[in-house]
This record gives C-alpha cells, structure tokens and sequence, in this order.
C-alpha cells in the first residue's frame, strides 16, 4: 500500500524518523547516570513503547489508569504513573493491576491519597508502590515544603506502602519563550526538587527514584545533582510546539495526511477540523513550510500561504501537527511508512484512555 491509496484525514508515522529520535535521546542521555522512562501521552502505541524499551528505556511514564491498563495488557513495564490515583473505583483498579504482577508506582500528595490507597490494600491484600509529587513552581498538584514530603514519606513507609523517591515537574517552563529566562527558570525548578531530595536523606529517607523533566528540559534536567530519571515524551515523534524550544535535534515522525476540498482565491479548505488536528499550541504547518493552517472549524481547515496557488481539489498534503499529543489522541491507527510506502498499522490503544 502506498500513501496515495489512504483515506484522509490519517495520521502517517515515520518508522525511521522515530528510531533516529529515539536514538538521539539516548545519545544525549549517554554517561549522565540519568535514566529514561518516557511519557506514553505521545505515543499512546504499545508498538513505539516497545522501541523504547528496546532502545534502554528503563520503564514507562503514564498519566491514567487507562494507559497503564493498555501497557498492562502488552506486558510492557515497569509503569509510572505520574499522577494521583483518586477515588474508590480507581483505587481498585490500581489494586487489580497490582494483582496481575504489574509493577505500577503511582504519585501522592497528600494524606488523602495514603488514606486511600492504604484502604484500597486492605480490600486487595495488595501492597501498593508510591512516589511523592512535589511542587516545582507549576502550581499545580505537589507538596509545597521539603518538610511535608518527609513527613509523607514517613506515613508511607509507617503505612507499608512501598516508597520509591520523589517526582516533579517544571512544566511552567514551556511558558517561558526567552531562553536564558527559561534555563533559569528549569534551573530553579529542578533545584526546587532537589531541595526535597536532600531533606529526604536527612531524614534517613533517601529517595531511590527522582523523577521529572519533559522533552526541552532534557539537555539540563540531565544534569542537575539528585535527578535519576525523565519522564520526557514528545521527543519520539516531535511536533511543531517543541520544535520552538529544541530547534533542530529531533525529526518530524508524526503528519497528518489532509485532502484540499476546494481551492480559493486567498485560502484553501482541507478535509481535516478540530475532529482530527488540535491548535491548542498554535497553528500547524505543511512539511515544506509553504501552507500554513490558519483555522479549524469541526470538519474543515483553512489553508493560506505562499502554496496555496499551486495546490488543486483532491491534492494531498501533509500537515505537522502543532501539538501532537491532542492531535493522535483523536486517532485510532498510525499507518506506519517508509518513504511513500506503508508498511505497517500500529492501533493508537491509549487514545482517549482519559480515566
């Protein structure tokens, strides 16, 4: 099959252009002492997981149950799951995967998710694994002092939930469009973290696990003092919103496919809205540059440019997506290619996997 045979809109996956990103990470990570353990959020494909694993990836970091159900079902580990687990039913779950062998650690905050989770081993007979999320300046979830994460990794381990380290995130960064204004804003962030670590092992409590950094943090989270692992993700495929922050150091791996539906003066309609391309980082770009998409409605693109005045109805073009997490996560299937050739079919199991 080649691409022309594809129905549109369809997400195309460069197979090649995904192992070179997954060997540049490692590259980079190379002789740091810092392990890998990506973010499913990008892949959201057992298929590419099981690359990076391959690849020395020492687990996988996911965001919801759901995900770990689908990397569960793969046998692919061990899991991360970089959020709190909340809420009765989904105590239970995390309990149901611990009882099928899957090494899953989830994040705490606070006395509430202990309680929890120390009431859900009681109804299991399980032993649940934690890491303690701090507040690195996202003000989002996290312990906000150094003592409060001593104090919860002694009710963890007094409470025999196994305690594995720390996490945290400086993703507040991505806001920051100066970079020295944004290396020193990770800096602070991770020193943050590390601030917590070092009171952990203080108190006797030395974190086995530090776990942070996404994707443009890497070439300086690698080497901040007490960090162990990244939790980077949006490297293996790459997408225009990351492109801004590491310019040049990771291929475009993932596109969307767009059949031009009618042709203008001034623009150009395409066949693919807000059902299948998000723009919640901005607007994305053809792969040579030349068309740009200028809006979303539902169903349709607005395209303008320079290329405009060559294209015709019934042309195909190939976008970048802007943010390729909330784009894939629409899709059901990459068509995996080599060139103009598909090779493969790899089932997006994790999209929309949001509980």
């Amino acid at each position: 099959m080649r691409i022309d045979d594809l129905d549109t809109p369809c997400l195309l996956l460069d197979l090649d252009k995904v192992n070179k990103n997954i060997a540049t990470m490692m590259a980079l990570l190379e002789g740091t002492g810092v392990s890998l353990r990506p973010h499913f959020k990008t892949p959201k494909c057992p298929a590419v997981a099981e690359l990076q694993l391959k690849a020395g990836a020492i687990g996988i970091t996911v965001a919801k149950l759901g995900e770990a159900e689908v990397l569960a079902d793969a046998g692919l580990g061990p899991l991360l799951m970089a959020n709190q687990v909340v809420g009765p039913k989904k105590v239970d779950r995390l309990m149901a995967l611990l009882a099928r062998g899957v090494d899953i650690t989830i994040a705490v905050e606070s006395d509430f998710n202990i309680d929890e989770l120390v009431a859900g081993a009681k109804r299991s007979g399980q032993r649940p694994a934690a890491v303690i999320e701090v507040d690195a300046g996202l003000r989002r979830c996290g312990a906000a002092s150094p003592a409060e994460t001593v104090r919860l990794a002694r009710r963890l381990v007094d409470e025999g939930i196994d305690y594995r380290g720390i996490m945290g995130y400086e993703g507040h960064m991505y806001g920051q469009p100066e970079l020295e204004q944004r290396e020193t804003l990770i800096r602070t962030a991770l020193g943050i973290v590390n601030d917590h670590v070092e009171a952990l092992a203080e108190a006797g409590l030395a974190p086995g696990i530090v776990s942070t950094s996404g994707t443009a943090s890497v070439p300086i989270a690698s080497k901040m003092p007490g960090v162990t692992e990244l939790q980077a993700g949006t490297y293996v495929f790459n997408d225009l919103h990351t492109e801004e922050f590491l310019p040049g150091l990771f291929d475009y791996a993932l596109t969307l496919l767009t059949t031009v539906i009618s042709v203008k003066e001034r623009y150009a309609v395409g066949d693919a809205g807000l059902k299948s391309l998000s723009n919640d980082t901005g607007q994305s770009f053809s792969v040579d540059g030349t068309v740009k998409v200028a809006r979303l409605s539902e169903e349709h693109c607005t395209l303008t440019g320079d290329g405009i005045a060559q294209l015709k109805p019934g042309q195909r073009i190939e976008v970048i997506p802007s943010h390729g997490d909330t784009t894939l996560n629409q899709h059901d299937v990459y068509y995996v290619r080599r060139g103009d050739e598909i090779i493969d079919t790899w089932p997006i199991l994790g999209a929309r996997k949001f509980r």
